[in-house]
């Protein structure tokens, strides 16, 4: 079972463009939820509604946003970079993830799947000093660059170019990090890497699921902190180094 920690953790899923859409999407999340034995209210866009009537706001969508109890779902169509986006974010402190992974995982034109602690990931992409400032966070001797715009709109960013859980969108993927990923074939293709490589630079367990995905495991949680930088590293390295 894929239990969280005590921190909000995050999974994300990244489908080829074309391979899913808004409406399939929501489909498996209504089953998932149904299955559920109580359901909190459900907000669409922060309006309130009944799950039998969010199916029919979807239509001409590419993209929504629900939540419902300690769940958030959100979905966002990225056409520049060839995929599709889909999200799970829990404020819960114990949540079982297998079965949102098992039936994820298992879509038409999965690419890859992992899971984040929020606030980690937050800070670790996080380049507007003010993002800092507002929350009382030092960023003292954290590297810095132009963010590239001309006078009088340039000013100094945090440079998070070389941060291990940077979170960078590419063409068909997103180059991203967490101590449990699955990934297919065409995530293999796009990063130029075959899987033997991929366990020996790493150093983690690698299974292949009767579904043809790729399950990596560095670590039985998350990564939360940099007290687990070398397996971090290792990879980051190997997947996209």
């Amino acid at each position: 079972m894929l239990k969280s920690s005590n921190n909000m953790q995050r999974v994300e899923f990244i489908y080829r463009l074309g391979g899913q859409g808004v409406t399939s999407i929501w489909a498996s999340i209504s089953k998932l939820l149904e299955r559920m034995t109580s359901i909190d209210s459900l907000f669409f866009y922060g309006v309130q509604v009944s799950l039998e009537t969010i199916g029919g706001k979807l239509a001409g969508r590419d993209s929504f946003n629900v939540s419902c109890g300690n769940l958030t779902f959100h979905v966002v169509t990225v056409a520049n970079y060839d995929h599709v986006l889909f999200q799970v974010e829990s404020q819960e402190d114990d949540i079982d993830w297998s079965s949102w992974i098992d039936e994820f995982i298992g879509l038409k034109g999965f690419v890859q799947a992992w899971i984040v602690d929020v606030e980690y990931d937050y800070w670790q992409n996080a380049s507007d000093p003010l993002e800092y400032k507002s929350t009382g966070k030092s960023y003292e001797g954290l590297p810095m660059k132009s963010n590239g715009l001309p006078p009088p709109l340039e000013q100094l960013e945090i440079d998070t170019s070389k941060n291990v859980g940077l979170r960078l969108i590419c063409d068909g993927y997103v180059a991203s990090i967490g101590a449990k990923m699955w990934f297919s074939d065409w995530f293999l293709s796009k990063i130029n890497r075959k899987i033997e490589n991929i366990i020996e630079a790493s150093g983690g367990t690698v299974e292949l699921l009767d579904n043809g995905v790729y399950k990596l495991e560095m670590l039985a949680d998350v990564f939360e902190s940099d007290n687990t930088i070398d397996q971090q590293i290792k990879l980051r390295n190997a997947l996209y180094n």
